[in-house]
């Protein structure tokens, strides 16, 4: 790619200025041969909360390295921290910054002539409409924007002699609940209608023109308004406002083409712009009749509810059908489902942060991981960070799930060829709160198609909502995974004794109950086993010998029990052994002594120890019916146990 990229870091593109400020750099982009890279944050970062962070995160993916100039909109982002860093990158790496809506040090600054236009309303009241009675809506107090529109106004009521009071100055922020107030404030103080009320932007005097009507007023037969801004929401306004429209496109052209001097070394770029308005004298001040019907803007905004609702459904059961997915690929194949919906979009790209997603182990074996990088390697900076691209589209083409891993100074694979097909790159940040998963790149024209980027609003929350749900039902699941394996070791130590590894006496009881629950038995054989001569192998060759010959003697018993039998290690030297059988078990009581010594003896004979182990036993035959308590049955296997070993120790006397 040898064309130059511009990047452009704005907020709430969903708003029209915005949407028409893009608009005009792509357009003028291309024109001069040049890409745009667009970062952008849905909220304006003032409220410097946990979701805050999250967004501000989309402008840590930038690569200055390739860039060609920036274009910034520091009056949109909140958070100066933001600009200052954004600055401060491209002066290390040489690159031009143009700054738009305010001057800044070491950028090329486009500024808008608010002064002047404000004056040319305020003039347009008083020659053309004969007011001299006013009250102003003005905005924050000690708000810039705001006061310089203030100062304007008064400027042209010196300029004609008009005697102007403060008390006559409301402060609505700018906003329609402020507004509202300062209304109910003006309504409760008595004071009479002005000739005009003159509102610093156009919510407020929409909102004025409201609360006018509810009162009985007509606007502009008993009172005129006027706005300011050129918002979209006053194309549906009734009346239509008489406002100033800031010239979007110049400013727009006017980046572009200063970036594009500067790369070209021309001489005596200038270093600042300002932007005349554009004043539209409309039907809130009389200058146009009001129409009796707006079927036109209703039928335009009727659709716009419409279209708005039906993609809400269709992203409500996008969350519903991602959501109830157990694993990544599971979730994102729903994605398929709703890009009827997304059809002005060419290209989109879904990448996700390798450290939020290493959670999903299966997903993670199946990644196409960058050769000669550590499965645990950790990233020096943020723009070394392993990122995945799990999921491309391509209009025409369908979508693939590539499971691809490159770095984030990337932004995404192949990013040049991507650049020469669509021109212009959109990042938006997937986040819930402070955690932050990757983002979503979009391939679009913004001035060559209309765009809703409401749209892409919807989808990068609902999606990100979709990818922290999945990953916390997989750590929910990893969680209750690793508590049941300890729950399971627990158990086990629980019923298991640490030596041997066969049943304690807890496990044994466990076990036997277990069984003579699952089958029919009709008969038991319990068997009492003490290991002879165990104090003797401990006297004469150590503890470490003792516990051998306790472990051989758990083994032999442990392999002569099949599943209708349980052994198990009491204590100390001690066994028990018991069998469950559906016929009559005569005979059982000598068999079972006869295979216990023949395997006893074939230990001793295929060992090289010193000393050969024994055991004594005892056996108890019965029928179930007739036992009560199998402890009883285990204490008359005991005293023969006993009676065997007395016999034993004479023997060896």
């Amino acid at each position: 790619m040898n064309k130059g990229v511009i990047a452009v870091c704005i907020v709430r593109m969903d708003e029209n200025v915005q949407t028409d400020s893009i608009k005009a750099i792509a357009q003028r982009a291309e024109e001069q041969g040049y890409y745009v890279e667009i970062y952008n944050s849905f909220g304006e970062l003032q409220n410097r909360d946990l979701h805050d962070k999250g967004e501000e995160s989309v402008y840590d993916i930038i690569d200055y390295k390739h860039l060609s100039g920036i274009i910034l909109f520091p009056e949109k982002i909140k958070f100066e921290a933001i600009n200052e860093k954004i600055i401060r990158n491209a002066k290390a790496y040489n690159i031009p910054v143009v700054t738009i809506d305010r001057v800044v040090d070491d950028a090329i600054s486009i500024t808008y002539d608010y002064f002047g236009a404000m004056q040319d309303i305020t003039e347009h009241l008083i020659t053309e409409h004969n007011c001299k009675d006013f009250v102003i809506m003005a905005g924050m107090e000690n708000n810039k924007f705001s006061d310089e529109r203030v100062n304007a106004i008064r400027s042209v009521f010196v300029r004609h002699n008009i005697d102007f009071s403060d008390d006559n100055i409301y402060y609505g922020d700018f906003w329609e609940g402020p507004c509202k107030k300062a209304m109910a404030s003006f309504f409760d103080s008595g004071k009479k209608l002005p000739d005009a009320f003159i509102a610093v932007n156009d919510s407020m005097a929409i909102t004025i023109c409201d609360e006018l009507t509810k009162r009985g007023y007509t606007v502009p037969k008993d009172v005129i308004v006027t706005g300011f801004d050129g918002i979209a929401l006053e194309k549906y306004a009734v009346p239509r406002l008489t406002t100033a429209e800031t010239d979007l496109v110049r400013s727009g052209y006017l980046a572009v083409d200063a970036i594009v001097s500067n790369n070209r070394g021309a001489k005596n770029v200038m270093s600042k712009y300002v932007v005349p308005f554009h004043t539209r004298f409309s039907q809130s001040c009389g200058c146009q009749e009001i129409p009796t019907a707006y079927s036109s803007q209703l039928q335009e905004l009727y659709a716009k509810n419409v279209s708005l609702k039906g993609f809400n459904d269709v992203m409500a059961n996008m969350i519903v059908g991602m959501t109830s997915c157990m694993t990544i690929l599971e979730m994102i194949k729903e994605m398929d489902r709703v890009m009827f919906a997304l059809e002005n979009y060419h290209e989109m790209y879904i990448c996700l942060r390798r450290d939020e997603i290493d959670i999903d182990t299966d997903m993670m074996k199946k990644v196409e991981w960058l050769e000669g990088v550590r499965e645990n390697d950790e990233a020096r900076s943020a723009v070394d960070r392993q990122m995945v691209l799990l999921w491309e589209y391509h209009k025409g083409e369908g979508s693939t799930i590539p499971l691809k891993a490159f770095r984030m100074r990337e932004q995404i694979p192949y990013r040049d060829s991507v650049l020469d097909e669509v021109k212009n790159l959109l990042y938006l940040p997937l986040h819930v709160q402070d955690k932050v998963f990757g983002y979503m790149a979009v391939g679009l024209m913004p001035h060559k198609l209309d765009y809703d980027y409401y749209d892409l609003y919807f989808l990068s929350r609902s999606l990100s909502q979709s990818i922290s749900s999945v990953l916390q039902t997989q750590k929910i699941s990893s969680v209750n995974d690793k508590l049941s394996k300890a729950n399971e070791k627990l158990e086990k130590l629980y019923i298991t004794d640490p030596l041997t590894e066969v049943n304690n006496r807890r496990g044994f009881y466990r076990e036997l109950d277990k069984k003579r629950n699952i089958d029919k038995y009709n008969y038991v054989m319990i068997v009492s086993v003490d290991l002879d001569g165990l104090k003797r192998i401990n006297d004469n060759y150590g503890h470490i010998e003792g516990d051998k010959a306790i472990i051989a003697m758990a083994s032999i018993l442990r392999d002569m029990t099949d599943s209708d039998s349980v052994c198990a290690r009491f204590g100390g030297d001690e066994y028990a052994y018991c069998k469950l059988f559906r016929e009559d078990p005569s005979g059982e009581d000598v068999k079972f002594k006869a295979e216990l010594n023949k395997r006893i003896d074939y230990y001793n004979e295929t060992r090289d120890d010193i000393y050969n182990v024994g055991a004594s036993t005892g056996v108890e035959i019965s029928k179930l019916t007739n036992v009560t308590k199998l402890d009883e049955l285990l204490k008359k296997a005991d005293a023969k146990m006993y009676a065997e070993k007395e016999k034993h120790h004479k023997g060896r006397r």
